[in-house]
């Protein structure tokens, strides 16, 4: 008897949890309007897709502030957000410690006009989820269903980002 107890008991437990695993809201600055706001993505590690709560395909952008070849990439991940803005979504992840404040300053001084998330706990969670980030820049391309489509390691020229940007909107 207290084996089957046990038995229910982690099954709640186990069900209640599990219905938000990988579910985790993250704060980005640089908005629409400039402003602080959350970026809800959804992880499952069974089947290794990353899905943002909007359903529209994406692209992670990782970066840290003292990247010379991230500032390079700058320009035209401004064009992609501008560009593909209503099917698309441009999302920068920044490396390193800054507060907000500091961040704010940085996006500002770098022209970056796409929403950027430089929380440190937020930029660990989706350096693991991606299998990890050992140097910048580095972009993630995923589908609208969460499917890991293509990587890009170090500086990428524009167009051909953009050619696997339109092979899945």
């Amino acid at each position: 008897m207290k084996k089957v107890l046990f038995f229910i008991f982690s099954a709640l437990i186990f069900s209640s949890c599990s219905q938000n695993f990988g579910e985790k809201n993250h704060i980005t600055i640089n908005g629409k309007n400039g402003e602080a706001g959350t970026l809800k993505t959804h992880f499952a590690a069974s089947n290794k897709t990353l899905r943002l709560n909007s359903g529209k395909p994406f692209i992670f952008f990782f970066t840290s502030a003292n990247c010379g070849a991230c500032d390079e990439a700058v320009p035209y991940m401004n064009y992609f957000e501008e560009k593909y803005a209503d099917k698309f979504e441009v999302v920068g992840v920044m490396n390193g410690d800054l507060r907000f404040d500091e961040a704010f300053t940085l996006l500002k001084k770098k022209n970056i006009n796409f929403k950027v998330i430089t929380n440190t706990k937020s930029v660990d969670y989706l350096s693991r989820a991606v299998g990890g980030i050992y140097g910048t820049p580095v972009f993630y391309l995923y589908d609208k269903n969460g499917t890991l489509r293509e990587k890009f390691l170090g500086l990428t020229p524009q167009n051909r980002l953009e050619e696997s940007i339109k092979g899945i909107i």
